[in-house]
């Protein structure tokens, strides 16, 4: 791939990263609410159910998906019922965090369950594959196999660590948001509504 169409690429993968969508707004909450290690490894999470959506391009089985309406309703609603799942447990948390929270110890892994079962079940994932990485696949060059490899892992990696940037930035304010009960329950709750309008947004995505 040409240097000028390689920056071009990432330039689009970073913007596509930037854009708030479900996956970002989950672990800005999980950030806020229980710090950067947690929104790490939900953006860890996150960036591995990328290995399942580039499995798909590459077989072959996004074309599968878009050619039987049925199997993709039935993925678009399992990730919109999850992210109303996530949404409506959000809400219904009754207890505030203090400061000496920081220091209690959270099982990771939970985090990282979260983020690769809600980027699994978000078919916006796949229509990112399915729509972006073609535009920059040459046939002439062969090694289609290779190019799709190439392009899929440049896409894992620059989201990670525009999405790690995020968490990182974004963990200067979980003080604030230990320290205050008024600001958990403002972010909680914003976090919460964004989560249910990517939903209901999700509910709205056009058939391919």
């Amino acid at each position: 791939m040409p240097f000028s169409e390689l920056i071009i690429y990432i330039v689009f993968v970073i913007g596509f990263a930037l854009t708030p969508g479900p996956n970002m707004m989950l672990f800005l909450t999980y950030t806020f609410e229980y710090g950067r290690k947690a929104g790490w490894a939900t953006a860890t999470g996150i960036v591995c159910a990328f290995v399942v959506h580039i499995t798909a391009v590459v077989l072959g089985l996004s074309t599968i998906l878009v050619a039987m309406p049925h199997a993709l309703e039935i993925l678009r609603f399992a990730g919109i019922g999850y992210l109303f799942f996530l949404a409506i447990r959000n809400l219904k948390k009754t207890e505030w965090k203090n400061t000496e929270d920081l220091s209690e110890k959270y099982e990771l892994k939970q985090f990282f369950y979260k983020g690769l079962i809600s980027n699994i079940l978000n078919p916006g994932s796949l229509f990112l594959y399915f729509s972006l990485i073609p535009q920059f696949i040459h046939p002439e060059r062969g090694h289609f196999l290779a190019q799709n490899l190439v392009l899929g892992g440049l896409q894992m990696i620059f989201s990670f660590l525009t999405n790690c940037s995020i968490v990182f930035f974004a963990g200067y304010l979980t003080q604030s948001f230990f320290n205050n009960e008024k600001y958990q329950r403002w972010v909680r709750y914003t976090m919460s509504l964004l989560i249910i309008l990517f939903a209901l947004q999700m509910l709205y995505i056009k058939k391919i």
